[in-house]
Order: structure tokens, then C-alpha cells, then sequence
């Protein structure tokens, strides 16, 4: 029997019964799980008929089941579908990935067992069911995979590489990865992005009526406009000028004439001067505008700074000299401080009067005039707040840096002092290209942090000038918007991923 099931390997040969029932099995779960999801949209929005707003059934259900759930089971019952497929194919593939998923399904069902045995211990009358329905699905699995593991010749279509063979493992050994990122970070950022399709309020209570506002939160973010506005004229035709000698332009909001600019109320940011106009760059957010900018200000010179920096003293402290390990230890002093204390630490030293040591200093060797107020200047507080960022941070940049540096063969060093090269050319054609894959770590973790910059603009400036992060606080805390808060996080978020992506990419991180 068995020598006739195998004559045929292209799967002409009859199916005997086990192989299908196991290939059965995995593509009914497959249709399970698929089937489980689109029973539950069509109970949820089964009330869109009975009169409820569409934009409300579909936040609870977003509410309810999120939107990686759903995801994750469309995604996973494909993919047992095709594999139970493969599986009444007797490809050999196909069976070590079952062999391998039937492991794992035995210990979800072994856990959610468990789950609905201390359920029941606690009284829910709904637990014993479900841990009944658990402890039959853990037999089955079990079964199956004691029979796949005796049966295992009989799937003898094609033949498993290395390759394949060592992705299978990987895959197996990132799963419990994969399922932390998932509850640790993917259903928080989920959540946040759910409630930013809404206009729920933050610490108002139950009472408080939560409405679908889909993406109007990111419009009135994220919508800007630009409008080219003439000089106002004299009589005589010519522009008017201001006792400084500068054009008067008139209010952008007298000037244009496109109705959306004050329905939307629109405000204007910033405005450059070209000959006898200008071109207004106008929000419906003004203020996260003005954050945007300062954070990315901020985060490019201090960044850049920190990153030449941090790689000059790499160096130095990568080669030989007495005292090189107390050097290591003490330039991780500033590092070690917490960010609020070295920040009211510096701004003592940046009062605005002789007092500042600051400002006393650069007096005193002829540097400034006069003292200046470096945080109640805006020309000047931004610079302030790089330099403050710059000393404590530098020695984190170093750190990781002198990392790459270490794991670099000092003989290609030695064979490129025999061929005659300077330490200049060493430098360009083989530290930096070797060093690049730590440099792209540094920047990511770097500008992850400046991007989400919040206690040192919080202590120093308050509100006087604010950062995407600083920002985000008092539209959550102080105007209690939930939901627009939310959306400002997300926007964050893409932020720091497109600047993550485009490391990777301008480095070429990923070809290394």
C-alpha cells in the first residue's frame, strides 16, 4: 500500500486518508481563522442597518478588535490555507513547516487551557467552555504531530535546502520576538492611532461622549498653504516703506482671497521676501508648524555636531596613551547627569547677567560686549539649547563609536602605512567606510531622541518655544485632546521612521 502511494510523486497517486485529514485540518483552520474575523465585522456592523452612524460602528470596531488582529488573522489563516494546499501535495517543505507550526499551536492551546481552567477557578461561567474547546484542539495537535513525525517519508515531493531549512529555523526562534513587538509596541502605537481618528478627550471621564472623526485630526495638522502677497502701494503706484527702510505687506489674511483660508483658519508661519512680494507659508496648526521646525532644528546641529564630535574623540581615545582608561571613564560624567538637572544646571550658567558663567566669561576674554539672555532671546535660544544637548550627549555618540572602532583590524592599518598612505587618506578610504554601519546606528539612536526632545525644552523654555514633544504634552495635558494629541503622536512617529529609513538607505546599511 504504502510503495503504491509513493510510485507517483507528482501527486497523481490516490491521497491516502491521514495525509488528508492533516492537510484538511490546516486549511480548515485557515478558513477558521479568516471566518472568525469576517463574523465579527458582520455582528458589528450589523447595526450600521438599525440606524447607527457608519463612522461610529467602525470606530467600535476598531475599539474592539483593532486593526493588527485583523491583520494578523487574514494574513495567518492564507497562509495555513496554501500550507494545508501543500500539504495534500506531500511536498516535503510543507511538512517541516507543519511539524514545526503544530509545536507551537500545542502551546498556545496548552496556555489558553490554563487561562480558561483559572478563569473557571474564578467563577466566570463562560471559562470551562472554552478551556473544554482548548484542551480538545491541544489533543488534535497533538495527534497530528505525533502522526506527521512517524509519517514524515510519506511527504516525498521535492526536498528542503539549507537555505529553506535555516529560514524555518530563524522564523521559529523569531517568534517569540515577533510576539513581544507586537503587544509590547505594535498594539500601544495601534491604540494611539485609533484614538486619533477621534475626538475623545483626555481625563474627562465616562460621561463623556467619544464621536469618528477619521482623519480631520491630520488634516488640520499637517495642512499648509502657500500665498504670494504684493507689497501694499501708494497712491503713486510704488510700495510703501517702513521707517527701517523694509516693504509693508499687508495682513495675509486681508490679502488673499480664496474663502478656505479663513473658514479653515488658516495662520499665517513664516514669510520669505521676494522683490515686491512675498511668499506666506500658512497652517491650519500653526504652532506644531513652529514645532516641527524647531525640532528639526534642533535635532540636525545637534546631531551633526555630536556625530563630528563624538568620532574625533572615538579616535582619541581609541589609541594608545597613559591614562586612557580614567579619560574613558570621565568623559561619561556629562552622560551619566539626568537630562533635567545638567538642564537647570546650565541654566544658572546662562543667566542672563554677570552672575551667568556664561556670560561672564565670554566678557571677561572680549568675546561679547555685553551679557545676553540666551534663553529670552529667540535668535538665540535654539543655539543654547544645541550646546546644552551637545555637552551631555557627545559622550553617548563617542561611546558607540568607539565601539566600531575597536572592531576594526588594526593590520589593514599596518599594510596601509607600508604602501605609503597619510593617516588622511586612511581616514576617508578606510575608517569611514568601515566605521559606516555604527555611524547608522549612532545617527538612528540620536536623532530618535532629539526628535522626541521634550525635558530640555520643557525646563529651560516652557512655552516659549516648544518642540514636537513639548507640544504634544500641553495639547494632551493642558487642552485635554486626546484625540489630537494621539495624532500628533503618530505624525512623531512617521518622522522618526522616515529619518530611521533613510539612514539605512543613504548609508547602504542594508548591502553590507
Amino acid at each position: 500500500m504504502l510503495a503504491q502511494n509513493q510510485q507517483n510523486r507528482d501527486g497523481s497517486a490516490e491521497t491516502p486518508l491521514p495525509i488528508s485529514l492533516l492537510g484538511g485540518l490546516f486549511i480548515l483552520m485557515g478558513l477558521g481563522a479568516i471566518g472568525i474575523l469576517v463574523g465579527n465585522i458582520l455582528s458589528i456592523t450589523s447595526t450600521v442597518a438599525a440606524g447607527e452612524v457608519a463612522g461610529t460602528t467602525f470606530l467600535r470596531f476598531l475599539n474592539t478588535y483593532g486593526i493588527i488582529l485583523p491583520l494578523i488573522l487574514v494574513g495567518f489563516g492564507y497562509y495555513l490555507f496554501r500550507l494545508g494546499q501543500r500539504l495534500l501535495r506531500r511536498e516535503s517543505t510543507a511538512a517541516s513547516w507543519a511539524r514545526q507550526l503544530l509545536i507551537w499551536l500545542m502551546i498556545l492551546a496548552a496556555v489558553l487551557l490554563f487561562q480558561g481552567l483559572a478563569g473557571a477557578v474564578g467563577g466566570d461561567p463562560n471559562a470551562l467552555p472554552s478551556a473544554v474547546i482548548w484542551l480538545v484542539a491541544g489533543v488534535v495537535f497533538a495527534v497530528a504531530f505525533w502522526w506527521l513525525n512517524q509519517n514524515f517519508e510519506l511527504y516525498n515531493v521535492g526536498k528542503e535546502t539549507l537555505t529553506q531549512a535555516s529560514a524555518r529555523v530563524a522564523w521559529n526562534l523569531l517568534v517569540p520576538t515577533l510576539i513581544v513587538l507586537v503587544v509590547v509596541a505594535l498594539r500601544p502605537l495601534e491604540a494611539t492611532f485609533v484614538a486619533s481618528l477621534t475626538d475623545e478627550r483626555f481625563a474627562a471621564g465616562g460621561e463623556s461622549e467619544v464621536n469618528f472623526v477619521g482623519l480631520e485630526n491630520y488634516a488640520r495638522l499637517i495642512s499648509v498653504r502657500f500665498d504670494v502677497v504684493e507689497c501694499t502701494r501708494t497712491d503713486g503706484g510704488a510700495c510703501e516703506v517702513d521707517d527701517d527702510g523694509e516693504l509693508v505687506f499687508p495682513r495675509v489674511r486681508d490679502a488673499v482671497t480664496d474663502e478656505a483660508y479663513r473658514e479653515l483658519r488658516f495662520r499665517d508661519v513664516s514669510a520669505i521676501t521676494l522683490g515686491e512680494s512675498q511668499l506666506v507659508l500658512s497652517a491650519r496648526d500653526d504652532d506644531f508648524i513652529d514645532a516641527i521646525g524647531n525640532t528639526l532644528t534642533f535635532t540636525f546641529f545637534s546631531v551633526l555636531i555630536e556625530l563630528i564630535l563624538g568620532l574625533f574623540i572615538a579616535m582619541v581615545i581609541n589609541s594608545n596613551f597613559t591614562g586612557r582608561g580614567i579619560m574613558r571613564a570621565a568623559m561619561l560624567v556629562p552622560w551619566a547627569i539626568p537630562t533635567v538637572v545638567s538642564a537647570r544646571l546650565w541654566e544658572i550658567m546662562l543667566r542672563d547677567n554677570q552672575s551667568g558663567v556664561i556670560n561672564h566669561f565670554f566678557v571677561n576674554i572680549g568675546l561679547l560686549a555685553e551679557s545676553q539672555a540666551w534663553l529670552a532671546s529667540p535668535a538665540l535660544q535654539i543655539p543654547s539649547l544645541v550646546a546644552i544637548d551637545v555637552w551631555k550627549t557627545t559622550p553617548f555618540m563617542a561611546l558607540l563609536l568607539l565601539a566600531g572602532l575597536q572592531t576594526i583590524p588594526s593590520d589593514i592599518y599596518e599594510a596601509a602605512d607600508v604602501d605609503g598612505a597619510s593617516k588622511v587618506r586612511q581616514f576617508f578610504s578606510m575608517t569611514l567606510p568601515l566605521l559606516r554601519p555604527t555611524i547608522a546606528v549612532a545617527l538612528v539612536f540620536r536623532t530618535l531622541d532629539a526628535v522626541r526632545v521634550f525635558d530640555v525644552f520643557q525646563v529651560l523654555l516652557g512655552r516659549q518655544r516648544l518642540s514636537m514633544a513639548t507640544y504634544n504634552y500641553e495639547t494632551l495635558v493642558q487642552s485635554q485632546q486626546l484625540g489630537y494629541a494621539s495624532a500628533i503622536g503618530v505624525v512623531i512617529f512617521v518622522i522618526i521612521l522616515l529619518f530611521t529609513l533613510a539612514y539605512v538607505r543613504i548609508l547602504g546599511v542594508n548591502t553590507d
